[in-house]
C-alpha cells in the first residue's frame, strides 16, 4: 500500500480531500472521541501510519543530503504535511468554538459522540476477520481497561516542561491508536483546559501566540517522539496480528463510552464520576436523534472508504495484471 502512495503525485482534489480528512481528525482530536478511530473509518489511518514509519535514518540522510524530492517520494511527504495541516487546523478550530458549545448544548454533543463511537465500533468490528474466543477474550479485557481508565480523572493541571512532554507521548496516542482518545487522556492526566482550550486558543491570537507556544512546544515534542516510535509498532501489529489488534481496539472503543455519556456529574476521588438516568423530556429525544445522526456519519464514511477501497484494489489488481502480461 504504501509503495503505492508513494509513487502517485497528488491531484489539487486529493490535496483538498487530505486536507478536509485531516480537519475531520482534528476536531475530533480535542474532544473525547479517538481522531485514529476516524482516520480509520475514512481510510487514511493506515497510509497515515505507514508515512510516519517511513520517517527514519534513511530519510532524514537523504534530506540532510539536500535530496529532498527522494525524501517527499520516500516518506509520502506531501499527504503526511497536508494530513497535519488539517489536523491543526481543526484543532485550533475546535478548541476556540468547543468552550461555547458544551456550555449550551452539551448533553447533545455528547449524545452525538456515543453515536460516533458506537458505529464505529461495530464498523471495526467488522473488520475483524475470524472471530475467535480468543478475539473476545481480548475484546473483554481492553473494555475493562479503558472502563476504568475512563472513569477516573486528575483535576490539577501541570505545566511543568517535563510533564508537557510526557502529556504529548501520552495524549497523541489518540491520533494514531483507534479507540483510544487523546482529548480523555489529557483530562486523566489534568491538563485538557491547559493545553486544549488555554494553549490552542492562545496561539489563534497574536498577543498571546507566544504564551500559547511556550504549552505547545514542549506538547508536540512529546506527540512527535510518540507518534514516531508508536507507529512502527502499530503497523508491525496491524500486519502480524491483525484481528488481534482490531480486537483490543474494539474493547477499548466500548470502554471509553462513560466518557461520552451526557447524564453524569464529576465527583472527587479516584472514581469520581456519578451516572444519572437520562430525563424523560424532550432532551432525551434531541439527544437520541444527535446520536443516530452521530451513527449515521460514521456509517455514510466507513460506506464510502470500502467503496473507495474496493475501487483502488481493482487498480492495483489491473496494474498487475498488466506488468504480469510485460
Amino acid at each position: 500500500m504504501s509503495s503505492v502512495y508513494k509513487t502517485t503525485n497528488m491531484t489539487i482534489r486529493q490535496y483538498i480531500s487530505t486536507f478536509f480528512k485531516g480537519l475531520a481528525m482534528g476536531i475530533v482530536n480535542v474532544i473525547p472521541v479517538s481522531s485514529g478511530t476516524v482516520s480509520l473509518i475514512i481510510g487514511v489511518f493506515e497510509r497515515f501510519i505507514n508515512a510516519i514509519k517511513s520517517l527514519n535514518l534513511k530519510a532524514f540522510k537523504l534530506l540532510f543530503k539536500g535530496e529532498f524530492s527522494e525524501f517527499a517520494k520516500k516518506t509520502d511527504f506531501k499527504f503526511l504535511m497536508t494530513l497535519i495541516i488539517g489536523i491543526m487546523a481543526g484543532m485550533i478550530l475546535t478548541a476556540i468554538s468547543l468552550k461555547a458549545i458544551f456550555k449550551k448544548y452539551e448533553a447533545y454533543a455528547y449524545a452525538f459522540f456515543i453515536g460516533l463511537i458506537v458505529a464505529s465500533v461495530i464498523y471495526v468490528f467488522g473488520m475483524i476477520g475470524k472471530k475467535t474466543p480468543k478475539m473476545y477474550f481480548l475484546m473483554i479485557i481492553a473494555v475493562v481497561i479503558s472502563f476504568f481508565l475512563s472513569i477516573k480523572s486528575n483535576p490539577y493541571p501541570n505545566d511543568n516542561f517535563l510533564y508537557l512532554i510526557l502529556c504529548g507521548i501520552v495524549g497523541s496516542l489518540g491520533m494514531i491508536v483507534p479507540g483510544i482518545s487523546g482529548s480523555h487522556l489529557m483530562l486523566v492526566m489534568g491538563n485538557y483546559e491547559l493545553i486544549v482550550t488555554q494553549g490552542l486558543t492562545q496561539i489563534a491570537k497574536l498577543s498571546t501566540f507566544g504564551q500559547g507556544m511556550m504549552i505547545l512546544l514542549p506538547f508536540i515534542l512529546g506527540a512527535v517522539i510518540s507518534i514516531i516510535s508508536v507507529a512502527h509498532l502499530l503497523s508491525w501489529l496491524m500486519k502480524e496480528y491483525r484481528n488481534e489488534t482490531l480486537s483490543v481496539l474494539t474493547g477499548f472503543m466500548i470502554g471509553s463510552l462513560p466518557v461520552v455519556y451526557p447524564w453524569k456529574e464529576v465527583l472527587p476521588g479516584m472514581y469520581d464520576y456519578h451516572f444519572h438516568l437520562p430525563p424523560m423530556n424532550n432532551e432525551l429525544i434531541v439527544a437520541i436523534l444527535m446520536a443516530i445522526i452521530g451513527a449515521s456519519l460514521v456509517l455514510v464514511l466507513s460506506f464510502y472508504s470500502k467503496k473507495k477501497e474496493k475501487l483502488m484494489n481493482r487498480r492495483q489488481q489491473r496494474l498487475q495484471k498488466k506488468k504480469v502480461v510485460l
